[in-house]
């Protein structure tokens, strides 16, 4: 009886490290999922005092949000959602981009009317670009030849620097009152917001020129673009109904307005998850970011935030929004899973593996004859010992 035991126990300890063993050359678990179409804040970060823009760095997955009130700017760690770092600029600082290239972050100060440079590996300013024009409010940056464009609110222009030297190479006209600034880094085409003039300027990065104006709908205020769909997304608020309160979809290789998305109460700012084709646009009035499905262009959920959301930023590696609250010093995070009908392999946490261990062997990863041939293999060698009646009640297979 006694030598019965023991094979017993012996026989429950080969069972556990054969598991363990399976388990670990799997490698992490993850499951393939569709998205069920209800992304949701997850988290609120407090940051400083009126929040403006926001930006990504998906290589570190910091984001580095604009603090134009405490001229400062905000780094979160996108693992913790907690503010690691803070930050001192130029005065109100009104956006922010990253280079993810080199590790560098712009900050576009309106009242001092410079750039800070922020090393994003040690969090310190190593450099203060001044000579671009009045008001800078938005700043954009091209990873691929690493120039910064810089729109100047009050002088109708966009400033380039050479994120080399940090030095200002060109000044570009556009329009009226210039916001919002985004880039293709694929095409170099570079894609401005003229809020009074009701048009968009296309930039050539080579030569510093605009090759194209589109006209949009009253009160641009900032642009996106899809680098997956080369299709560039423009924001419109405070105009005159029909002409507000909607997204202007460009195609970038036509310069032609080819869709109008109806949003919520005063659209401003807007991202673009291109790995998922899915727009994400921050409605101040309306507290609420709108989610546009890009191949459809079609609003696919409404997702409530803080107050006064006025800028947003994605990183396409998590799947996860930063939105920017205004009035309540804070950012919104949230989770968004991919579009219906696209698979894709999701991390889970600890509690959400547990979850799974109720998973069929086809949503487990593992294929039905893996299972039937570990089954048959324990089957057989707990029947030689004995202990049948034992396996039967383990909960290894359903």
């Amino acid at each position: 009886m006694r030598h019965k035991l023991l094979l017993m126990v012996l026989a429950g300890t080969l069972v556990f490290l054969l598991v363990v063993s399976v388990l670990a050359l799997r490698g992490p678990v993850s499951v393939s999922r569709a998205a069920d179409g209800h992304p949701a804040v997850v988290a609120t970060v407090a940051v400083g005092s009126w929040p403006l823009g926001v930006a990504v760095n998906p290589n570190t997955n910091r984001i580095y949000v604009a603090n134009n009130m405490n001229n400062n700017v905000s780094v979160i760690d996108g693992a913790s959602n907690t503010v690691v770092a803070t930050v001192a600029t130029g005065r109100s600082p009104n956006d922010v981009a990253v280079n993810p290239n080199t590790n560098r972050i712009y900050v576009a100060n309106g009242y001092s009317n410079n750039v800070s440079v922020i090393d994003g590996s040690s969090d310190t300013v190593v450099a203060t670009v001044a000579a671009v024009a009045i008001d800078p409010s938005g700043v954009a940056v091209n990873p691929n030849t690493n120039h910064v464009y810089v729109a100047n609110f009050l002088t109708n222009d966009v400033s380039v620097i050479d994120g080399l030297s940090n030095i200002v190479i060109a000044h570009v006209a556009v329009g009226n009152h210039p916001i919002g600034v985004a880039v293709n880094p694929d095409t170099n085409r570079i894609y401005v917001a003229n809020r009074d003039s009701n048009n968009v300027s296309v930039i050539d990065g080579a030569s510093d020129t605009v090759v194209s104006t589109v006209a949009v709908a009253n009160y641009s205020y900032d642009v996106a673009v899809d680098l997956a769909t080369n299709r560039i997304y423009v924001t419109h608020a405070n105009g005159t109904p029909p002409n507000t309160n909607n997204v202007s979809v460009i195609d970038g290789a036509t310069n032609t307005v080819v869709a109008t998305v109806a949003v919520a109460n005063n659209p401003w700012g807007l991202a673009v998850n291109s790995s998922t084709n899915r727009i994400y646009v921050a409605n101040v009035y309306s507290n609420n970011v709108s989610v546009i499905d890009g191949a459809s262009n079609t609003v696919v959920a409404t997702v409530a935030v803080g107050n006064n959301p006025i800028y947003a930023a994605v990183n396409p590696s998590t799947n996860r929004v930063y939105v920017a609250n205004s009035e309540d010093d804070a950012v919104s995070v949230i989770e968004d899973l991919l579009p219906a009908g696209v698979g894709g392999k999701v991390m889970l946490p600890p509690a959400a593996i547990a979850a799974e261990s109720r998973q069929s062997p086809e949503e487990s990863g593992w294929s039905a004859g893996t299972y039937a041939a570990l089954a048959v293999g324990l089957s057989a060698a707990f029947a030689a010992l004995g202990v049948g009646g034992w396996y039967a009640r383990m909960r290894f297979l359903r």
